[in-house]
C-alpha cells in the first residue's frame, strides 16, 4: 500500500473542488479551516483489494446473522444500549435485504488489518465516492477505481414508487448526502421528496409525507433518536410494511457493543468467531470494575459510547491527559450502559506529500456487496469529522 499524486493540473484540481461543490453537493470541502481534499490517492495491490472485499462481504453476512438471531430478544438488545422504543420497532420490522454500510479498515503493524465499528446506521461519504468513480479515472492512468456506489444504489432501490429520502433536517451535512442520493433516482425519472422522519403520517391505511404517498424510506436518521419522534403510531405502521434503507435493526451492528456480545455462546458459530477475533479488538461492556486496568495502563485502551458518531465521545488513553482521562471514566461509570472500552490497536502510517498520516480504508458495502472506497488520512491513528478524504485506486500493473 503506498500513495501517488494525482496526473492534474492546479486548474484542474480547482475544477474538481468546483465539481465536487456544486455539482455533487460536497459543500465542506474545507472544514476548520483546512482543505479536506487532497490531489493524492492510496493505492492497493490487487491482493490487497481482493482480501478487503472478501472481508467487507464475509463481516456483512456475519453481522446479517447476528442480527437475526438477536432482533427479538430483548434482553441482548438492552445490552447494546438500544432504546426499549426502538426495539419495539426492531421486533415487527419487515425482513428487508436493503443495507447501505461502510466498514473502515485499518493496516496494523503485524502486516494485518484491524476494524474497530461498523458504520451500518447512517455512513457518510456518498458524494465524494460518486464524484471521484465519474471524475477521476482520467487522472489515474494505469490505475483501476473499482467503485460502484451510484449503481448498487440504484440495484439495490426498488424502481417503482415514491422513495422519501429521511434526514435529520438540522444539519446541511446530512441534506448533501440525501441530495445526491435523490440525484440518482432522479436520473431514471423515479418520484422521490426529502423530508424529516418527523414529516411521515399514517392516513386510511397510507403513509405519506408533505402530502406526498410514501413507498419506500432511505433513512439518514440515527436509529437511537427515534424515541424522540412524535409520530410513533405512523413509524410502527411504516417499519412493518414498506421497504428501508437501512432498517433499525442495523443498530444491532452499529452499537460498539456488538463486539462484546459475539462472544456469548449460540451468537456466532466457532469459524466466523474466529475470523472475528482476527479483525476486531477486544471489547467489553464498561462496568465500575474495569476502573482500575484502564488508570493503570491507559495507552492500552479506548473507551467509546455504543452509538458515539464520526469520532465523537471516543476517547483514546494514549491521546489524552490523565485528567481528561479519568473524567472519562467517571462519566463513563455514571452510565456504564451506554458505554464499551476496547483494547488499542496500533495503525501503521503512510507517507503523503504532507508528512506522515494515518489512513482507514473505508469499504462501502450494499445489501451485502462490496460497493467501493471511501479512505480518509488524518495526522493521529484516531479519525474524526475532520479526517482528510483520500480516493482509493488498484494498481493492475
Amino acid at each position: 500500500m503506498r500513495s501517488i499524486r494525482w496526473d492534474i493540473t492546479p486548474s484542474q484540481f480547482s475544477e474538481f473542488l468546483r465539481k465536487l461543490r456544486f455539482e455533487y453537493h460536497k459543500w465542506d470541502t474545507f472544514a476548520c479551516g483546512a482543505l479536506r481534499v487532497v490531489p493524492e490517492s492510496i493505492v492497493l495491490s490487487v491482493q490487497q483489494h481482493n482480501l478487503i472485499v472478501a472481508m467487507t462481504e464475509r463481516l456483512a453476512f456475519i453481522l446479517r446473522g447476528i442480527e437475526q438471531r438477536v432482533k427479538n430478544d430483548k434482553s441482548a438488545l438492552r445490552r447494546l444500549g438500544i432504546p426499549s422504543r426502538v426495539a419495539d420497532l426492531i421486533g415487527i420490522e419487515a425482513e428487508s435485504p436493503m443495507q447501505l454500510a461502510r466498514y473502515d479498515f485499518f493496516p496494523t503493524p503485524e502486516g494485518g488489518w484491524a476494524v474497530s465499528e461498523f458504520n451500518e446506521d447512517v455512513p457518510g461519504g456518498f458524494n465524494e465516492i460518486i464524484a471521484a468513480e465519474r471524475l477521476l479515472p482520467k487522472h489515474h492512468p494505469g490505475y483501476q477505481f473499482v467503485d460502484r456506489f451510484a449503481e448498487s444504489f440504484l440495484n439495490a432501490m426498488p424502481t417503482e414508487g415514491r422513495v422519501a429520502f429521511m434526514y435529520a433536517t438540522g444539519y446541511s451535512e446530512d441534506l448533501q448526502h440525501m441530495l445526491i442520493l435523490q440525484n440518482l433516482l432522479q436520473q431514471r425519472d423515479q418520484p422521490s421528496l426529502l423530508c424529516s422522519p418527523r414529516h411521515l403520517k399514517s392516513r386510511f391505511g397510507k403513509l405519506t409525507a408533505q402530502g406526498e404517498r410514501v413507498d419506500a424510506v432511505v433513512r439518514f436518521y440515527p436509529g437511537e433518536w427515534y424515541p424522540l419522534l412524535p409520530n410513533r403510531r405512523a413509524w410502527r405502521r411504516a417499519v412493518a410494511t414498506i421497504p428501508m434503507m437501512n432498517p433499525l435493526r442495523r443498530l444491532i451492528s452499529q452499537s460498539k457493543a456488538v463486539f462484546d456480545l459475539w462472544d456469548q455462546p449460540g451468537i456466532v458459530s466457532s469459524d466466523d468467531l474466529e475470523f472475528l477475533h482476527s479483525v476486531a479488538p477486544a471489547t467489553h461492556c464498561f462496568t465500575a470494575g474495569h476502573e482500575k486496568m484502564l488508570l493503570d495502563r491507559p495507552a492500552d485502551w479506548v473507551i467509546k459510547e455504543n452509538f458515539g458518531r464520526m469520532g465523537e465521545n471516543v476517547v483514546m488513553g494514549s491521546l489524552v491527559t490523565p485528567q481528561h482521562w479519568q473524567s472519562t471514566i467517571n462519566y463513563a461509570k455514571s452510565k456504564p450502559a451506554d458505554h464499551v472500552i476496547q483494547r488499542c490497536f496500533g495503525v501503521t502510517p503512510m507517507q503523503f506529500s504532507s508528512g506522515t498520516l494515518y489512513p482507514a480504508i473505508g469499504a462501502f458495502v450494499i445489501n451485502g456487496r462490496f460497493a467501493g472506497y471511501y479512505s480518509r488520512v488524518a495526522a493521529e491513528p484516531f479519525l474524526t469529522h475532520q479526517a482528510t478524504y483520500v480516493p482509493t485506486v488498484i494498481d493492475v500493473l
